[in-house]
């Protein structure tokens, strides 16, 4: 009898270790969570229009957030726009500004209108509305054709609690190793509040960043050639952020060294 309970715990134990075993088929985060279902990657590059804007700049009221806002409007989702307020106390800092801020700018005058990693303010400066937004996207145009440096998906659902669930994936668009930051980025349109160069003093302000999940840059990551990793989260809406009209960006950041970085890839997930 004694031989026969042995052999019995010996058989339970072996189906226990069997339950827990991960099948190769299973997807599978960096973290090692089974039951991550990963996203599908956007496989499209998006070049980046970067406007450094704030709600106490005449000039961000009169000519860049006008300028910045017609180019993202008629170009669509074939760019990835992104307004970074700064400076002056302004109501729409956050920690992630602050550190996109420190990550990216080299003078702190504004508005500033960039391409990728070139600014363009005085190229445009004196031009109309018209002429200056055809110009930008003339340079971004020129950006379609580069190669992305990584893909993107992001699927999120609003819980009851007004708090996300949130699942974000990033594969590496090379055969070669890279490291690179990832951040998911909570996006607000439509808050109205000051705008000095604005007639009224005051309008609606699109496409504004919320605060990032991971912090500073984003999570860092050394991908392996084609590597896709998965990570599952719960988003906390910010104090006085509408979580029912909350959106989110992702974007992908690389390490220039000495605290500079330099855009990637991004994309909206309405």
């Amino acid at each position: 009898m004694k031989y026969v309970l042995v052999f019995v715990t010996f058989v339970l134990l072996l189906i226990g270790c069997k339950d827990d075993q991960i099948t190769i088929d299973e997807p599978i985060n960096k973290d090692g969570d089974k039951n991550i279902v990963s996203p599908e990657v956007d496989k499209t590059y998006r070049p980046f229009l970067h406007l450094f804007t704030s709600i106490h700049c005449g000039g961000c009221g009169r000519f860049g957030i006008p300028v910045s806002e017609i180019t993202a409007d008629e170009m669509g989702d074939s760019i990835f726009m992104l307004p970074t307020h700064f400076k002056y106390n302004d109501v729409f800092i956050t920690n992630s500004s602050l550190a996109i801020e420190k990550a990216l700018v080299v003078t702190y005058h504004s508005p500033q209108l960039w391409v990728h990693n070139k600014e363009y303010t005085y190229d445009i400066i004196n031009f109309s509305h018209r002429q200056a937004s055809d110009f930008l996207k003339e340079k971004l145009r020129d950006k379609m054709g580069d190669a992305p440096g990584a893909y993107i998906g992001l699927d999120y659902k609003l819980k009851e609690n007004g708090r996300f669930d949130v699942t974000v994936a990033i594969e590496n668009a090379s055969s070669s190793d890279q490291e690179l930051y990832y951040e998911v980025y909570a996006m607000e349109d439509s808050l109205n509040e000051v705008q000095a160069g604005n007639n009224p003093y005051r309008r609606d302000h699109h496409r504004v960043n919320r605060g990032g999940h991971y912090g500073e840059m984003g999570q860092k990551h050394v991908f392996s050639g084609n590597e896709k990793v998965s990570d599952t989260f719960e988003f906390v809406s910010c104090l006085g952020c509408t979580s029912s009209k909350m959106y989110f960006a992702v974007v992908v950041w690389r390490s220039l060294g000495n605290g500079r970085f330099e855009y990637v890839n991004g994309k909206y997930f309405r």
